[in-house]
């Protein structure tokens, strides 16, 4: 493959830069930590109106039509600014997951509402002792005449606060699992919100014999599922090496400008090492990131591979916003700081979607480890 960008992709990651610089400074970033997602809801729609969150849909469904590298490239910026991970949950993963599973029916009119950001889609599938490859679910979905009820509870669902409705994953009664759209305000719904390190609200939720029509079911299987989770894993990865590009950017530019013993403590060979090192991490990240992303666009499939995108962009974050950190010194950890916005991400970015235990375990799956 060539990882040379196209004069389209250089004008894509050059525009998203420029936006995301304007008009989601780390002083908005604050504002959506006190205030919620809500505060964020015009930005968000405004990257609707510029085609940033269809990038992967189709044209004829209101999207843009790029590919998986295009995807990369947005998300590498949207994590240099750290602008909320709404479109990845919504427009990605939810996206897909309607355009590999839904219906003829449902896909033009959910997937214009997602991508002009009017509509947003918030996953429910995890659920105590399970995660979102599993289709061991304790939710399950019965059909009553014209209605199927859900019952069973849901963890960590983000965006609740702004949601339209939720894709909630569930067991139906031949044991088989299924996605299922539900309405925000369905009685029978209850939730209660966390607050994690990130300052970003998760919800857990109640479904009580929630009803919801038969037609809300996506008819795809659980195959289909995994090829969304898959493709909003490679987005996030992106968006991973992007946040960590940017806390060493940060290092580096201190570490010229901060003098200690008469002289810039960039001169130091303990600090320079220590971030040339996360330098190597983040490069190797973005090459492997490329490359998931273009045997996406090429094969539909690279399990294996996004996985070990995903992996390495997550320890690659977390070790330079470390590095980066540990160069700011004792300054690094207060709140006026920039760089401890990316420190505090970090390790939840690692985590996020997949956990790194999950990874390695795609990558060589435990039966093959007495091989």
């Amino acid at each position: 493959m060539d990882f040379t960008l196209s004069e389209s992709q250089v004008m894509l990651r050059d525009a998203a830069r420029a936006f995301f610089k304007k008009e989601f400074p780390p002083s908005r970033l604050r504002k959506v930590e006190a205030s919620g997602l809500s505060e964020f809801l015009p930005l968000y729609r405004q990257m609707g109106e510029l085609g940033f969150l269809g990038i992967a849909i189709p044209e004829q469904y209101g999207g843009a039509g790029g590919g998986w590298l295009e995807v990369a490239l947005f998300n590498e910026e949207a994590g240099r600014a750290l602008v909320p991970l709404l479109h990845v949950s919504s427009a990605i993963l939810a996206g897909q997951a309607v355009l590999t599973m839904g219906s003829e029916t449902q896909k033009p009119e959910l997937l214009a509402g997602l991508t002009g950001g009017e509509t947003i889609i918030a996953p429910a599938y995890l659920e105590d002792g399970s995660g979102p490859r599993s289709p061991e679910l304790t939710t399950v979905a019965s059909v009553r005449g014209d209605r199927v009820l859900l019952s069973g509870a849901k963890r960590f669902v983000e965006a609740f606060e702004v949601a339209s409705c939720f894709l909630v994953a569930a067991r139906d009664e031949s044991g088989a699992a299924r996605l299922f759209l539900v309405p925000r305000e369905s009685p029978g719904l209850r939730h209660r919100e966390w607050l994690l390190q990130s300052l970003d609200r998760v919800a857990h939720l109640t479904l009580d014999g929630v009803a919801v029509p038969r037609g809300a079911a996506l008819p795809g299987d659980w195959d289909a599922w995994l090829l969304a989770v898959d493709g909003a894993k490679i987005a996030l990865a992106a968006y991973a090496v992007g946040a960590a590009q940017a806390a060493l950017d940060m290092a580096i530019a201190y570490s010229k400008m901060r003098v200690q013993f008469d002289r810039p403590i960039g001169s130091f060979q303990t600090l320079q090492h220590r971030l040339a090192d996360a330098a190597m991490q983040v490069e190797q990240a973005r090459t492997l990131v490329h490359y998931a992303a273009w045997l996406r666009q090429e094969r539909g499939s690279c399990r294996e591979e996004t996985a070990m995108a995903k992996l390495l962009a997550g320890n690659a974050c977390r070790q330079a916003t470390y590095a980066a950190t540990l160069t700011h010194g004792g300054y690094g950890f207060m709140e006026e700081q920039d760089i401890q916005l990316y420190f505090r991400r970090a390790k939840l970015l690692e985590h996020r979607l997949e956990s790194p235990e999950t990874q390695r375990e795609i990558i060589l799956p435990e039966e093959a480890h007495g091989s």
